[in-house]
């Protein structure tokens, strides 16, 4: 009984502790990916809110320079992502990027993974955002994106077509790349990233506080419930089934039994002393009338 109790036990425990790491885990994962996805939102609306600026109050002044010369801050996404580099010269894992398949400048060219998005985002157009983790060599980053699609034909005078853009452009980037891009065409994406795996290192250090806390007091709730069935039901059972077996084989009264234990084992016990006296009683009674049908018989010889 008491190796039978504490299986139950252990098998109890086990699963009530590894359902509550796992499920805390799984809470703690989700918990920080909502916060990466929330602060990848408010630094993703922070470019756009750069973009803005940079079209409404850099591009209106600087276009009144000469047009020999070609002034990359005009260009809002330019902007953007300058600032940005400049985070990222601190904070390594915060990186934000406007690639596309056929961009202006080769430092915006798409990588496979972010070409899968732009072709994902064309195949749906009205797809607005897609989001997931990435593992890179280093860090298990969060990104965003968001599609770049031609909304306004201010973007065309650009990235139509070469004799349409500004010489002093065609002249730093060339005739070949960038132009081409046609109203309504996705043409690449916003993608910002945000690191994860800070976030996820400290998510294993509470489970594995958790885990210790929870092991810690089912072990001493394991060794003070084994302790108490010992005490008030193994060793009482133990004792009352040796007293029963003994009062079953002979007349022997005299083996105590226990007194302790649960409040049913001491009225089970108090019932086998009750059937142990009555029992006892009747075997005297019985001895007492087998000598006196021995006592006659001579007697009746004897007449």
């Amino acid at each position: 009984m008491r190796r039978t109790v504490r299986r139950i036990l252990l098998s109890v425990f086990l699963f009530a502790l590894l359902a509550g790491v796992g499920g805390f885990y799984l809470l703690l994962q989700e918990r920080a990916l909502r916060q990466a996805a929330s602060e990848a939102r408010i630094l993703l609306t922070s470019a756009l809110a750069i973009r803005e600026y940079t079209t409404d109050h850099i591009l209106p002044k600087l276009s009144r320079l000469p047009e020999e010369e070609f002034h990359e801050e005009t260009v809002p996404s330019y902007a953007a992502q300058t600032v940005f580099r400049a985070v990222a010269r601190t904070y390594r894992a915060y990186t934000y990027r406007e690639p596309a398949l056929n961009p202006t400048s080769p430092a915006d060219l798409a990588t496979p993974f972010e070409v899968e998005l732009i072709r994902r985002f064309r195949a749906d157009p009205a797809l607005d955002e897609i989001s997931g983790i990435r593992a890179t060599d280093t860090d298990r980053l969060f990104y965003l994106s968001r599609p770049i699609r031609v909304t306004q034909e201010r973007c065309l005078a650009c990235h139509g077509t070469p004799d349409r853009a500004p010489p002093a452009m065609v002249a730093k980037y060339g005739s070949t790349a960038g132009f081409g891009w046609r109203m309504g065409e996705t043409v690449g994406i916003q993608i910002l990233t945000v690191p994860l795996t800070e976030a996820m290192k400290g998510s294993l250090e509470l489970v594995g506080l958790l885990g210790l806390g929870l092991a810690l007091v089912f072990g001493v709730a394991y060794v003070a419930l084994t302790l108490s069935l010992d005490a008030m039901v193994v060793r009482p059972l133990r004792a009352l089934s040796s007293a029963a077996s003994a009062a079953s084989q002979s007349s022997d009264t005299r083996r105590p039994l226990p007194k302790s234990g649960a409040g049913e084992i001491r009225d089970l016990a108090e019932a086998i002393e009750r059937l142990r006296t009555s029992l006892g009683k009747a075997l005297v009674q019985l001895g007492g009338r087998g000598g006196s049908r021995g006592a006659s018989l001579p007697g009746r010889e004897g007449g």
